[in-house]
């Protein structure tokens, strides 16, 4: 039985290869003797579809030509769309001559046929009869213009001089049926000379205007056209019939050719037969010769081999008493593999040792590279990828088949990143220096990339989720903007309720006087009107600025917000519907009860406004880490990052069609500071707004 090793070896793999070389150029030996017998009966076949071809491509010529001869007969009795149709059927004929003249299937035509001038006569026939037939269709169309100007006379009533008018359509009716150029200049002539008259401005009675001629016009127009058109085609079918009769002759020419060069080649063909048949039982001769050459001396290399394998194999399982193996052989390339395997052995245990080593920082280098919390990502000079760990593929949004993208594509879902920057098969790319950028997903997580370039050209990309710090950058950003704005209104609120008191106080000092009329006394009243509005619009600024009194008491929120309920549902209109979510056992809180009302209520109100169609507001009051957290929750049509940045600014609206002034999320959010509290808005485009505000226990 054969051992399995054996059959793995040089010295059963080699001499089969070449054993089984052999048996494939036999059998290729024999198939090529078989096809060339068959390829002498094919020839005689081919010679005789050939002429049956010629044959028939001489048949379908004199088709052509005496369907062109006819032509001219057939434009005496028929139509232009018969003319157009016959011509279109020769040109459908001619392709088809055209197609047969072609090798079918890749194959060589037989020599002389198809020659060019048979295929150049074929094109002018074709070409000449596509014009035909464009004349013929251009002819038809003419002449439905006329026929359409000739129905739009009969029906309309344009010509108010019934006589005049009948002659008019005697005159356009001969003209429509008229088949010479020559008849209808007489026709046209008097049609100028019926209306010439008319068309004087001396005579006003009988004038006609020349929009009532138009379709008369036409008449002639197209008429002239149509009769230009059929003289064009019977010079073509002159043309076609000249160029029909040499074709026929061309044919009957080429016939003769191809039957002489077709008798020529099929003898030469089997004399080439005959040759290659020789050629092939040599060559046969001469591979089985060289085949046992092979095997010979690929069974005295192959022993050679096995003993140098051993060797090798004694060496790789660690044993240090192995010697040389033995080769008596002149082959160059064995005896510098012993000189090798010398070498070899002497280096074998300083490699293991390096290995050990190499081995131990490479699992330590992979576990730190695995388990780091940044994502890193390495990419060599053309942006293909090295090496990168998972979490750079999560922070980027990617699954674990991205790890085989080029460097431009891998950073595909960071926009920020101009592509030109980055390295490519073809191009290094523009970067230099350390380019670091903030993405932020549509989810809300924002990623801070870094890009670096390394000393041979590669890329070093390190991504790290900084959602956190980038909220608290922006939350403190925006409070400290509003802090800003909130001092500022204050100020400006103390300002205007200091004049408004001087307006105030000289306003009562004046209408304590007397002797006003009653024009002064109204303008007087004006100034009393708008310095009321002034005083109710700095009340309104100090509450924006977190100034104006308040009266806080303990109470608790719960029992505050079912008490609203009435209230909120009359506010907030049929179309929307209140829905409360209040915790058991809410511990007090110290806060203006009634500031805390019109702040719910002016939330509840926004809410309502974003949902124009209707839908649901949910309330929600519960105990939180630091205190109270009560929330006002809408499905509306939300809000912009934009706009939810600027929300809590006073005046800013996204409401300024329906009136809006601005100022009711300022109000809320200085009430909610004032209180020591703050407030928090979270809203995307079409998934509603969240406001929630927090107050101390």
């Amino acid at each position: 039985m054969i051992s399995r090793p054996f059959l793995s070896s040089i010295a059963f793999r080699l001499p089969f290869a070449i054993v089984f070389i052999c048996i494939l150029v036999f059998s290729l030996a024999a198939i090529a003797i078989y096809g060339l017998q068959r390829a002498r009966q094919e020839m005689a076949a081919y010679g005789l579809q050939a002429f049956s071809s010629l044959a028939k491509a001489s048949l379908v010529s004199r088709q052509v030509s005496d369907l062109v001869s006819s032509a001219p007969f057939l434009m005496n009795a028929t139509s232009p769309y018969r003319v157009s149709s016959e011509s279109r059927s020769v040109v459908v004929q001619v392709d088809a001559l055209i197609r047969a003249m072609e090798p079918e299937n890749g194959e060589v035509a037989a020599k002389g046929f198809g020659s060019g001038r048979i295929v150049e006569l074929l094109e002018t026939i074709r070409t000449q009869t596509t014009a035909l037939a464009d004349d013929a269709e251009s002819a038809q169309q003419h002449k439905a213009e006329a026929a359409a100007a000739l129905g739009e006379i009969a029906t309309g009533s344009g010509i108010a001089d019934v006589e005049f008018r009948g002659r008019l359509n005697a005159i356009v009716q001969a003209a429509s049926n008229s088949d010479s150029l020559f008849q209808l200049g007489e026709l046209r002539r008097r049609y100028v000379s019926e209306t010439a008259s008319r068309l004087q401005p001396a005579a006003p009675d009988i004038r006609i205007a020349a929009a009532e001629l138009a379709p008369y016009e036409r008449i002639f127009d197209a008429q002239t056209q149509y009769l230009l058109e059929m003289f064009a085609i019977r010079s073509a079918v002159s043309r076609l019939h000249n160029v029909s009769r040499d074709l026929s002759h061309a044919t009957e020419t080429q016939s003769e050719t191809v039957a002489r060069s077709l008798s020529d080649d099929l003898g030469s063909t089997s004399d080439a037969l005959s040759r290659i048949l020789v050629i092939v039982a040599v060559a046969s001769l001469l591979v089985l010769a060289m085949a046992v050459v092979s095997i010979r001396s690929v069974m005295r290399v192959s022993r050679g081999i096995v003993s140098l394998s051993n060797g090798m194999n004694a060496l790789a399982e660690g044993r240090k008493d192995v010697d040389a193996p033995r080769y008596d052989g002149t082959e160059t390339e064995l005896v510098r593999l012993l000189e090798a395997f010398r070498a070899f052995r002497e280096s074998v245990e300083r490699v293991t040792r390096l290995r050990r080593t190499a081995e131990a920082a490479a699992r330590t280098i992979r576990s730190t590279f695995r388990s780091m919390n940044e994502g890193i990502a390495l990419f060599d000079p053309r942006g293909r990828p090295i090496t990168m760990n998972r979490r750079v593929i999560a922070l980027l949004g990617w699954s674990g088949s991205a790890r085989k993208l080029p460097l431009r594509s891998f950073v595909m879902p960071l926009p920020e990143i101009d592509l030109a920057l980055l390295p490519a098969e073809d191009d290094p790319g523009l970067l230099a220096d350390r380019y670091v950028l903030r993405h932020r997903a549509d989810a809300g997580r924002v990623t801070e990339v870094s890009l670096s370039r390394q000393p041979d050209g590669g890329i070093v990309l390190l991504a790290r989720d900084i959602t956190e710090i980038d909220r608290q950058e922006t939350e403190a950003a925006k409070i400290q903007r509003l802090d800003g704005i909130m001092r500022m209104t204050h100020q400006v609120s103390h300002e205007v309720g200091n004049m408004i008191g001087i307006i105030t106080g000289s306003l009562g000092l004046l209408e304590r006087e007397t002797g006003f009329n009653d024009r002064q006394k109204r303008h007087l009243a004006r100034i009393r009107k708008a310095a009321d509005r002034g005083r109710s619009l700095a009340g309104s600024m100090l509450s924006i600025g977190s100034q104006q009194p308040i009266h806080p008491s303990e109470v608790e929120l719960g029992s505050v917000l079912r008490g609203m309920a009435d209230v909120l549902e009359i506010a907030i209109g049929e179309k929307c519907r209140l829905d409360f979510e209040i915790a058991d056992d809410l511990p007090m809180t110290f806060i203006d009860t009634a500031l805390f009302e019109q702040s719910i209520l002016n939330l509840c109100l926004n809410s309502a406004a974003a949902m124009p169609a209707g839908g649901t507001i949910r309330i929600r009051c519960a105990r939180s880490e630091a205190g109270m957290t009560v929330s006002v929750t809408d499905d509306g049509i939300g809000m912009t990052p934009e706009a939810v940045d600027k929300a809590f600014e006073p005046y800013f609206t996204t409401r300024d069609a329906q009136g809006g002034a601005g100022l009711g999320l300022a109000i809320v959010y200085g009430f909610v500071r004032q209180s020591g509290g703050d407030a928090r808005i979270t809203s995307l485009p079409g998934k509603g707004t969240v406001v929630e505000l927090w107050f101390p226990a």
